[in-house]
């Protein structure tokens, strides 16, 4: 975040909600699957001095998966076989929490971090279902249409070590119509935007970018995955439109296929059970995105008397 020092901070945010579905696709093994997710997110920080900025962004996703098998299968007691013995999940809930803090280095450079919480579990899930992380990144306002960062993130993952990715930034105005962004959350995941409209009312997207989400499963399995660990990771390749409502809100659908998809079922000690790739997944969405404020007497005025 950078601090336009003519206008006064205010402490603001965004709310958003969303719904996804994946239409039917193939593993490799034989086995077929579709699912559709429901979403809500919301961010809200301001300063707490003329250099620091607080904030905290939340959210909830509910993520219900069908799965069709094969054929009829024996449970095993390890899986080691390209097809599914069960159903490996049903309904996932995800609940992220990052706090986040922001601090202006002049008039050009920002320095982020965050510290954020995910719990996310197959509905029933009994067991530990928690991941937390802390991530930093240097921002640099080369110029008026040109902004980069660099960082670094750390995060924990469910009965595996933990995970350190490198956090790439970019903001870039090519034109009046043409910008590049990179987008993403705290703990996993993001994607490159390229936007393009002849104006703010309506602007076409083009996106490429990575999704994962680890899971603990419930404990009504066989033997060999109860209270055990569920992935799955796609590269979603997307267009899209956003239409302009007013301000900061707007209204997004999306069409795409995932590529290099793929579900992992492990133990309950993180030990494989089952990892196959899935085809290309056709895949479409839509998020509605209002922004919300304090009101006036709560801003802070950079440029207030002393």
């Amino acid at each position: 975040m950078q601090r336009d020092p003519t206008t006064p901070f205010e402490w603001r945010g965004h709310v958003e909600g969303g719904f996804a579905s994946t239409f039917k696709t193939d593993t490799r093994g034989g086995d077929s699957f579709d699912s559709w997710t429901s979403s809500i997110r919301a961010d809200f920080g301001g300063p707490i001095n003329q250099s620091i900025l607080m904030g905290v962004d939340v959210g909830y996703q509910y993520s219900h998966y069908d799965f069709q098998l094969s054929g009829a299968r024996v449970r095993p007691a390890a899986y080691g076989s390209r097809v599914l013995p069960r159903n490996p999940w049903g309904a996932i809930n995800t609940l992220d929490i990052a706090p986040n803090m922001t601090v202006l280095i002049g008039e050009h450079l920002s320095f982020d971090a965050a510290a954020p919480i995910r719990y996310s579990g197959e509905t029933g899930a009994r067991r530990n279902g928690l991941t937390a992380g802390a991530s930093a990144i240097l921002r640099w306002q080369i110029s008026d249409v040109f902004r980069i960062g660099a960082g670094i993130g750390v995060i924990s993952k469910l009965e595996d070590s933990s995970e350190t990715f490198p956090i790439v930034v970019v903001d870039w105005a090519l034109s009046s119509s043409l910008t590049l962004r990179t987008e993403g959350n705290w703990s996993q995941g993001g994607r490159a935007a390229l936007s393009w409209g002849p104006n703010k009312a309506i602007r076409a997207t083009l996106s490429a970018g990575y999704e994962r989400n680890r899971f603990r499963l419930d404990d009504n399995g066989s033997a060999a995955d109860k209270n055990g660990v569920g992935e799955i990771t796609s590269v979603p390749v997307e267009i899209g439109l956003r239409f302009r409502l007013y301000e900061d809100a707007h209204f997004d659908f999306r069409v795409g296929v995932g590529f290099g998809g793929r579900l992992r079922v492990e133990n309950s000690r993180g030990g494989k059970l089952y990892s196959e790739p899935f085809d290309p997944a056709p895949r479409i969405g839509a998020t509605f995105t209002l922004p919300f404020r304090l009101p006036r007497q709560f801003r802070f005025d950079s440029q207030a008397d002393n």
